[in-house]
């Protein structure tokens, strides 16, 4: 590592780093050594080039710098939380249902091989048609009639 360089570095943006320049004792009388706070060695460690360092420390160089890229994506991506984008398959083959006004298309979704499209006032025969659905669908339509019922009434006694 070629500290010249990295002096330039520090003392160049000493705000951004803290650096001081401190005379220290030594053989040769004071030398002026520059020292930087240790909050911010961590982060001048990452500008270092692995390529200009002894190659007996690369290796490790290399490793801290990508072990403090894990730590700041983990704190930043925790800032967000937001869930990394799943690729889905798209299906070999789908239906896709389009609702219509007056002859234009104002919404579309795709729907399972096995939706079918029914009016409301339809529901009731359907429900009544023998084998048109499973004892299991028919229990969860009951289900979920029954909340519905439940929720409806709770709101009517609360607003009078």
């Amino acid at each position: 590592m070629d500290w010249g360089n990295q002096s330039r570095k520090l003392t160049g943006n000493s705000a951004r780093w803290g650096v001081v320049k401190m005379p220290i004792p030594s053989i040769d009388k004071h030398n002026p050594m520059i020292c930087l706070p240790l909050r911010t060695l961590f982060g001048w460690l990452q500008t270092l080039s692995p390529n200009k360092v002894k190659p007996s420390i690369r290796d490790r160089v290399i490793r801290y710098q990508n072990e403090c890229d894990d730590v700041l994506w983990q704190y930043w991506a925790a800032e967000t939380r937001q869930p990394t984008a799943q690729v889905i398959e798209p299906p070999r083959q789908a239906r896709l249902l389009m609702v219509m006004d007056r002859g234009n298309v104002v919404s579309t979704q795709l729907v399972e091989s096995d939706a079918v499209v029914v009016s409301r006032r339809q529901i009731p025969a359907l429900l009544r048609e023998p084998g048109y659905f499973s004892v299991a669908e028919l229990k969860a339509i009951a289900e979920t009639s029954l909340d519905k019922i439940a929720e409806l009434a709770e709101y009517t006694e609360q607003r009078f």
